[in-house]
C-alpha cells in the first residue's frame, strides 16, 4: 500500500464506497492518512430510514463543508422498516409533530444531495408527509441525476429541464397516474428519459389508455423524435409499463430499480 501514491488510493476508494456508507466508515478508523483520503467519499453513498437516522445525517452534514458532502447514491425513506411494515399512523399531536419533524430532515437532505445525486430512490410511507416531500423532490433541479426510483403518492414531474440527465425513471404509490404522458410535462423535466416503469397499478384503465395511445400515436406527431416514447410501438411495452425509447439503448442500460 506505502507504495502506491495518494491519487490511486483515492480512486480505489471511491470505487470502494459504493454501498450504505459502511465502507467509509470503516476506512476511517483504519488510519489519519486512510481517514483523510476517505473523507470525501463518506457521504458517497448513503442508506437512510427513519427519523433518528435522518436527524444524526442532517447533523453531521450542516457541520461538514461542502466539497467532503458529495452525496452521489441516496436511499432515503422516511420511515424505518419496521415502521413501514406496521403502517400504523398516528394522529394525535405527539404523532404530527414526528410526521413534521420526518418531512423537514427528508426536505433538507435532499437539498444537499440535489447538486451531486446521480441515483436516488425515495420511500415515503406517511400520508402526512408524503406529497410535500415528493412535491418538492419533483421542484427541485438535479443536474446529475441519471436513475429515480419513488415509492408513495407521487405527483407528476414538471419543472421544465429539474432532471435534464435522468434516464430511467421508477413511479410506484399512485393506482392510476392519468395524466402522466398527457401536456408534454414530463418530457419537460426529464429531457433524456430512455425507460420509465410505472408499478401499483389498480384499476388503471384511463392510464392504460393513455398509455396505449402514447405507444402508438406519438410516432405520428412531427416532434416525436422529442419524446422518450417516440419509437416504443415499434419495441413494445415492457412489464410494469416499462418504455425503452429504442431498442440498443435499452440493452447497454437494462439496469432499473426494483
Amino acid at each position: 500500500m506505502d507504495a502506491l501514491p495518494l491519487e490511486l488510493h483515492a480512486q480505489i476508494f471511491e470505487f470502494a464506497c459504493t454501498d450504505d456508507g459502511s465502507t467509509a466508515r470503516s476506512l476511517s478508523l483504519v488510519s489519519r492518512y486512510v481517514r483523510d483520503i476517505a473523507a470525501p467519499y463518506l457521504y458517497q453513498s448513503l442508506a437512510i430510514a427513519g427519523l433518528e437516522q435522518m436527524h444524526e445525517l442532517v447533523a453531521r452534514l450542516d457541520v461538514t463543508p461542502p466539497h467532503l458532502r458529495r452525496i452521489r447514491h441516496l436511499f432515503l425513506s422516511d420511515w424505518t422498516h419496521t415502521q413501514t411494515k406496521d403502517r400504523v399512523v398516528g394522529t394525535s399531536d405527539e404523532a404530527q409533530d414526528r410526521y413534521e419533524a420526518e418531512r423537514i430532515l427528508a426536505l433538507r437532505i435532499l437539498a444537499f444531495a440535489a447538486s451531486t445525486v446521480e441515483t436516488l430512490a425515495v420511500t415515503v410511507s406517511c400520508p402526512f408527509t408524503g406529497p410535500p416531500i415528493l412535491g418538492a423532490l419533483f421542484s427541485s433541479p438535479m443536474p446529475r441525476l441519471t436513475e429515480l426510483s419513488v415509492h408513495g403518492f407521487y405527483p407528476f414531474p414538471h419543472t421544465p429541464r429539474s432532471m435534464p440527465r435522468l434516464e430511467s425513471l421508477h413511479l410506484s404509490g399512485n393506482r392510476n397516474p392519468h395524466g402522466l404522458l398527457q401536456l408534454g410535462a414530463l418530457d419537460a423535466a426529464c429531457p433524456t428519459l430512455t425507460h420509465l416503469r410505472v408499478s401499483g397499478l389498480v384499476a388503471a384503465a384511463s392510464f392504460a389508455e393513455e398509455l396505449r395511445s402514447a405507444i402508438i400515436h406519438r410516432e405520428d406527431d412531427a416532434n416525436a423524435h422529442l419524446s422518450p416514447f417516440a419509437t416504443a410501438a415499434e419495441y413494445g411495452a415492457t412489464e410494469d409499463c416499462g418504455v425503452p425509447r429504442d431498442a440498443a439503448h435499452a440493452r447497454k442500460n437494462a439496469r432499473v430499480f426494483t
